[in-house]
């Protein structure tokens, strides 16, 4: 089975498990009568995500064989799973903060496909497949936008730490605003990281 069809699968697997709301996802209980137990599952899609890894020891991205996991709103299907999996290894665009309404408040993947993508979903019933391409889609716009590259990219490194100290606040305040923004950073993980 190649890995396109392992993922499809898994994803369609967690779609069925937790949006069993027949309105939106014409899924009745017929499809779930001979289903794989919940344990079942969670095996599968750990092995698929932990890739032969063991979940303790996976460190970073960019090392190791773990995959990225990437979805829209993943925190109540990985709860309801009862999964656990580590949170820098997870690309959620509806708590990414540039795709976000406010810092609380995430837009829908309808409305991220309309504005980002140009192109509608969900029209109708709702397809796990549909939505799982526009997630997609959308991180790879994320992840594939250009950026200058900092050695120091993210505020929580303790080399950007004393940037704004209160001790430097009235050379702050004679600052133009032109000079702080060269020395802020982001307080988030930027995903066009991923790519280097």
């Amino acid at each position: 089975m190649s890995n396109e069809r392992k993922y499809k699968t898994i994803i369609h697997i967690i779609e069925l498990r937790v949006f069993f709301r027949y309105e939106n996802s014409a899924i009745g209980g017929e499809h779930l009568r001979d289903g794989m137990p919940l344990k079942q599952v969670q095996r599968r899609i750990e092995e698929f995500l932990c890739n032969g890894e063991a979940m303790w020891k996976i460190r970073s991205p960019k090392a190791g064989k773990a995959r990225i996991l990437v979805g829209h709103h993943l925190h109540p299907l990985l709860q309801s799973l009862h999964l656990q999996y580590p949170p820098f290894m997870i690309r959620d665009t509806a708590a990414y903060p540039p795709l976000m309404k406010t810092n609380k408040l995430s837009n829908s993947l309808k409305y991220l496909t309309q504005t980002y993508l140009g192109y509608d979903i969900q029209a109708g019933v709702q397809d796990p497949y549909e939505d799982c391409v526009a997630t997609m889609r959308l991180y790879l716009r994320m992840r594939n936008q250009v950026h200058q590259r900092e050695d120091y990219p993210q505020a929580s490194d303790p080399r950007n730490r004393n940037n704004f100290a209160p001790s430097r606040q009235s050379e702050l305040e004679r600052m133009s605003p032109e000079a702080m923004l060269a020395i802020s950073r982001s307080d988030y993980y930027c995903w066009c990281l991923d790519s280097t």
